[in-house]
């Protein structure tokens, strides 16, 4: 998969910094791939990753490093806060420190989430000790 503008749809070129030669990362057969995987998720839970390259140029014969393609992938399931969110939406009293456990959060942290979304509005019912009981 090519790296592509939002807008146009269009492949972004690889260009040689030393004489300028432009190409499209397939064009060229690749001297070497690796796999860049990013540090932080999206907002959804989702991972990118980068499948980087290295090609000869054919013009000056100068090695270009760039990204030939990119892709998203969700490797931990279900983000946290999309499972706190359907449980708590789940109409039932919720035991906060088996949810806790499951997230591998401390339940203080979970009882300060769940009252912040209360309070916001995220979720109707209220923290009594270590459960949520919904309106």
């Amino acid at each position: 998969m090519s790296k592509r503008s939002k807008s146009t749809g269009r492949v972004k070129k690889i260009t040689c910094k030393k004489c300028g030669y432009t190409f499209l990362p397939h064009e060229l057969e690749p001297t070497k791939m690796w796999p860049f995987v990013s540090p932080m998720p999206d907002s959804e839970g989702r991972v990118t990753i980068t499948t980087m390259a290295t090609w000869k140029c054919p013009e000056c014969g100068n090695t270009i490093r760039g990204a030939m393609g990119k892709t998203k992938g969700e490797f931990s399931g279900k983000s946290k806060r999309t499972i706190i969110e359907q449980a708590l939406s789940s109409g039932e009293k919720i035991d906060l420190e088996s949810l806790a456990k499951e997230l591998k959060v401390k339940v203080n942290n979970l009882i300060k989430i769940v009252n912040m979304m209360v309070k916001e509005g995220q979720a109707k019912g209220k923290v009594e000790g270590t459960y949520f009981i919904p309106a």
